[in-house]
């Protein structure tokens, strides 16, 4: 008997354990699509309506019509915010605060308006004004996470600055009997731009005329000071001596440049930023182990075209800025800009980088190139011993990092004065000309 009724409890604890379990499924299913609801609900149950420049029109815009969002105009229903991935062209929600009742479709109002006109050394520049996700590598290329491309605005220590991104095919320059591309105009409105070749090349061309030669950057990496494009032992910060590849760029200065030098901006400079991300004592010198403020911006895809430290702003002697350390005008691209012209940010923790192509971006020559961005001092890949290592743009046009004793491409940066005549349209074909009055 007592067999019998312990038989009919458990059966009984069976059953309500079982209730209690489907109870508890149902409840967390319906919280899990409720949560759905009220944070991801799915662009289908979203109706659009597409004004551009005020006009309400019946579709949106396509990518190649010269259009940006209008982030502050757009509006939606239900507490959604508005937003726009540029990488893929389209409506790209923020649903966390999503409160209908009833499940009511969201309508959103998605404004649009042509970019921006400015007025340059180089004419009328079509700009635009949104600020591209620097996580993302940009070219036409379909490796290419962005397929952005053209003229954007940013700031820099002088005022507002424009760069080329992507594969663009309208920053051609010939000059010194030599082919440039425009990195961007600074913000006096002197123009930036690096070597190219001595005969014009399409963006995914992969040319040793690309470059002028190859060098160390430095002649050793046991010590913090090799990071700098000058440098002094013991300081952080040294002017004392040229590396190895400010000579090399020197020597192209005085061989190809020397007789052009009134066309060049003789006040803008080149930023080596050796600025530390920590403040101990004797951090960036000797063999104190050291990362530079470079290594953040790169890895956090934050990039800037501020130079912190004017130690560290290469300029010639007859500059109102910088260092006045320089003999000659000509400097390197810096990593922030390489990740401005459509490398991928958020490459590099350290130990290992994920690589992001960005083979046809107008900055990519399928060959490595450095940069004059310093990374640190540090044991690199789990190896004993640290090593000065800094930033440099892969074949594939990838942001990548190597020790200071590494042999790649140098590619001259100069800047041109602001009050040049200009002719051509920046095409290969009818390349950019520089006259004087």
């Amino acid at each position: 008997m007592k067999v019998k009724i312990f038989q009919k409890k458990k059966k009984i604890i069976i059953v309500l354990a079982i209730m209690t379990l489907m109870v508890a499924l149902v409840f967390s299913y319906k919280n899990l699509m409720l949560e759905k609801n009220n944070k991801n609900e799915n662009t289908e149950s979203t109706s659009f309506a597409y004004y551009i420049d005020g006009v309400s029109t019946r579709s949106m815009p396509s990518r190649s019509d010269g259009y940006v969002f209008d982030e502050a105009s757009s509006n939606c229903t239900n507490g959604v915010i508005p937003s726009w991935d540029y990488s893929s062209w389209t409506f790209e929600g923020d649903y966390t605060n999503y409160n209908a009742e009833d499940y009511n479709r969201t309508n959103c109002n998605l404004y649009f308006t042509k970019m921006k006109t400015v007025s340059t050394v180089l004419g009328d520049l079509q700009v635009y004004t949104y600020i591209p996700d620097f996580t993302k590598s940009a070219c036409d290329d379909a490796t290419c996470e962005s397929h952005e491309k053209g003229i954007f605005e940013t700031t820099d220590d002088d005022g507002t600055s424009y760069y080329y991104r992507g594969s663009v095919e309208n920053n051609y320059v010939y000059f010194a009997n030599r082919y440039w591309r425009i990195i961007r105009i600074n913000g006096d409105e002197s123009i930036k731009m690096i070597y190219d070749g001595t005969t014009a090349h399409p963006n995914g061309e992969s040319s040793t005329d690309r470059q002028a030669g190859t060098s160390l950057f430095n002649s050793s990496n046991d010590n913090n000071m090799y990071l700098g494009y000058m440098y002094t032992s013991g300081e952080a910060h040294g002017l004392g001596t040229s590396s190895t590849i400010k000579q090399a760029n020197d020597n192209f200065y005085t061989s190809v440049l020397s007789s052009y030098a009134s066309y060049l901006d003789m006040n803008a400079g080149f930023c080596g930023d050796r600025s530390t991300l920590n403040n101990q004592s004797g951090v960036g010198t000797g063999t104190v182990s050291t990362y530079m403020k470079g290594y953040l911006r790169v890895s956090t895809s934050t990039p800037t075209l501020s130079c912190e430290n004017s130690s560290d702003l290469y300029t010639i002697s007859s500059s109102n800025k910088g260092n006045k350390a320089l003999n000659y005008a000509v400097g390197l691209i810096t990593a922030d800009e390489a990740l401005f012209s459509g490398t991928g940010g958020g490459v590099f923790d350290g130990n290992y980088n994920y690589f992001k192509n960005a083979p046809s971006s107008y900055i990519t020559t399928g060959n490595d190139f450095w940069t004059m961005t310093p990374i640190g001092y540090y044991n690199p890949f789990g190896n004993v011993y640290r090593i000065s290592r800094l930033f440099f743009v892969n074949t594939s046009g990838s942001i990548d990092d190597r020790d200071t004793t590494s042999v790649s491409a140098l590619r001259p940066v100069i800047n041109i004065r602001s009050d040049v005549i200009v002719s051509g349209d920046g095409t290969m074909q009818n390349p950019y000309n520089f006259s004087l009055n």
